[in-house]
């Protein structure tokens, strides 16, 4: 290994890497460091010995509380910003007198939702001024300074902060980065955030940022703008930091390919770098790009390992289009190339050379940041890659890597998100009579099911359900529909989660007051009693009462107890219920027209047009495709997403 750190200081709250030591003793740099934050679940048996990751960590405070220590300029380059935390950091940050310029994409920008508006609203009563990749200028007047930009639907993809580096001294400059969006889903999605102090580091993100700002003080100037193609190389791409090599590229080439290419930089890398093994998380990964080429070529003869998670969205695509990473030898010898199992999605951006050997002479890389791989990040968006060379940070990323690995092994499963046992949750989607979802944050969804009631499923297996499931599916729907509920576990505290879902007892809002859902459904028939999970013995007394008196008056399912749990055909389930509920998900790759219009705006014309666009272009490899049949748009596409599938 060529580079250790043996000390830790306390930094705004949270604790984090200080002095540097190289081979050689002290570094002169000594106060740079860099530091990795990840949120979620670690494998710490792979750690170093004093080199456990941060894990479990809260993301979006790690940019929160450098915003908040703030002295003299906040420069914040996002491709979507939503959470009221950094909005009122931003404010408290100008209203302490800090300059605060702020970058976006257009696309997040003038599509803002009433979540997006509110934190646009909380920057201009704050007087700060923002600038898109279309040109357009927000001022704090509420004036939109409409410019048009070469944009060709290209994003602004970044995600980057540079704190204080306009102050007199070097000594407070910092940077923050990493694959984590400032909305309330990036909490929840599996990212990582980087935190370098540094100013030569600070130097070219700020050079980055005043090419998109068009200018060096706070009044952004369009005219001299500039985004992805149109950009120049910063003027320095690698740095030395505390002794640790880096380097930064910011995608994409331009149109004279003076810039270096991220993805030239990175096939290099791997080809040079990749003594030993291959691992990477990867939101999307295309199969044919050349950085997906060089990973396959160098592991064909078996000798380095190749191990890889890709986001389930993604790799559903690669599977059924026949590509690499969907292929059987992607899981054979050498090779392991499987689908995450996240909370939510997984969102890195993460290439590790090496993690494996931290013993041998080669030291482990970590190639991190916003950049996708894909030729999208490579030719059209603004991105920013990091490559750091360092067995510390590389088995930082390495501990993340190898908990995320269990989790897609099915050997562990991702941590709830937090629950208030006090609050009012909304419906966030039901489409099964035994489990629906609460709405945690805006656009994010987690499930409930019911402790102490077996409910009848309606996924049984291929085509198949539980007896009587269509009807509850039906029942829990039209109860359910436009209330709240809170939920509690055994003891009346927070519930206990099982197989990505809460087990809990669930309060509904009701005409006269809160009523529980569990008695509700064994009084009604629509479930029997279960003894699966920690019950309060209370309550298990109390079902089965409940369960006594539906049996003896034959309601719901006891009208015909022989059938209780048996599987029957997913079609004879429709005639019982709601045949959406039954149906779901409805695959459009498989699915005949008189099926498709069981979704919601889909009628006899729109199926039809889906079976004839599958006949002349072959599956659909993502359900967002779908907008390519004339008439679905954008609305459409998003009350089919959480029912249909392509897998």
């Amino acid at each position: 290994m060529t580079n250790n750190y043996i000390s830790v200081v306390l930094f705004f709250g949270f604790t984090v890497l200080g002095v540097f030591y190289s081979g050689n003793g002290l570094s002169a740099q000594s106060e740079e460091w860099i530091e990795a934050y990840f949120n979620m679940p670690a494998d710490h048996s792979v750690a170093f010995s004093g080199n456990e990751s941060n894990d479990s960590h809260d993301l979006i405070g790690t940019l929160e509380e450098l915003i908040d220590s703030a002295t003299t300029s906040v420069d914040l380059c996002i491709y979507d910003i939503e959470h009221p935390r950094i909005a009122n950091a931003l404010a408290r940050a100008a209203g302490r007198g800090v300059s605060v310029r702020v970058v976006t994409d257009d696309h997040n920008r003038t599509d803002a939702g009433a979540i997006d508006l509110e934190v646009w609203t909380t920057l201009a009563e704050a007087g700060i001024t923002s600038i898109d990749d279309d040109g357009d200028i927000y001022t704090p007047e509420g004036e939109i300074i409409d410019n048009d930009l070469v944009n060709n639907s290209s994003d602004m993809h970044n995600k980057f902060a540079v704190i204080d580096y306009k102050s007199p001294s070097p000594e407070d400059d910092f940077v923050w980065t990493g694959s984590t969006n400032m909305t309330y889903t990036g909490a929840y999605n599996t990212n990582h955030t980087l935190v370098i102090k540094d100013t030569e580091v600070a130097r070219v993100y700020t050079e980055e940022f005043e090419q998109m700002w068009g200018d060096d003080d706070e009044t952004p100037e369009h005219t001299r703008a500039a985004y992805h193609k149109d950009k120049t190389n910063v003027s320095q791409n690698v740095f030395d930091v505390a002794g640790t090599r880096v380097e930064i590229y910011f995608a994409p080439v331009n149109r004279d390919r003076t810039k270096p290419s991220v993805s030239e930089r990175l096939v290099e890398l791997i080809k040079d770098e990749a003594q030993y093994d291959i691992n990477f998380q990867a939101f999307a990964i295309t199969p044919d790009i050349p950085i997906s080429r060089q990973m396959w070529k160098q592991t064909a003869d078996t000798e380095i390992q190749l191990r890889g998670l890709i986001d389930p969205a993604f790799y559903s695509r690669y599977e059924s289009a026949g590509e690499i990473w969907g292929t059987p030898d992607a899981t054979s010898q050498n090779r392991n190339i499987i689908p995450a199992k996240e909370l939510r999605k997984l969102h890195h951006k993460v290439i590790l050379l090496d993690a494996e050997h931290p013993d041998s002479d080669d030291v482990g890389v970590t190639v991190a940041g916003s950049y996708n791989f894909s030729m999208n990040a490579e030719m059209n968006n603004d991105e920013n890659t990091l490559i750091i060379y360092s067995d510390e940070i590389t088995n930082q990323f390495y501990q993340d890597f190898s908990g995320a690995m269990q989790r897609a092994k099915g050997e562990s499963f991702p941590p709830a998100p937090p629950v208030d046992t006090e609050k009012w949750y909304d419906i966030y989607s039901i489409t099964d009579g035994s489990r629906f979802e609460i709405e945690i944050v805006p656009g994010f969804g987690y499930g409930v099911g019911f402790l102490g009631v077996d409910v009848p499923s309606i996924y049984a297996g291929e085509d198949s359900a539980r007896f009587y499931s269509g009807t509850t599916a039906d029942y829990l729907q039209n109860l359910l529909g436009g209330r709240k509920v809170r939920i509690k576990g055994y003891d009346g505290g927070k519930p206990e989660a099982h197989y990505n879902a809460y087990q809990a007892y669930i309060e509904m809002q009701y005409d006269d007051g809160p009523v529980s859902l569990n008695k509700w459904l064994l009084e009604k028939g629509y479930g029997t009693t279960s003894q699966f999970y920690r019950q309060h013995p209370d309550s298990i007394e109390a079902f089965k009462k409940y369960e006594a008196k539906a049996q003896k008056n034959s309601e719901g399912l006891w009208k015909h107890p022989n059938k209780i749990g048996t599987k029957v055909l997913r079609a004879e389930e429709v005639d019982t219920g709601n045949p959406v509920s039954v149906v779901f998900p409805i695959n459009i790759n498989t699915a005949d027209a008189a099926t498709l219009q069981l979704l919601p705006g889909i009628g006899p014309a729109y199926s039809e047009r889906i079976v004839a666009w599958r006949e002349e272009n072959g599956s659909f490899k993502s359900v967002d495709e779908i907008t390519n049949i004339k008439g679905i748009g954008p609305k459409t596409l998003q009350k089919l997403r959480p029912i249909t599938t392509v897998e």
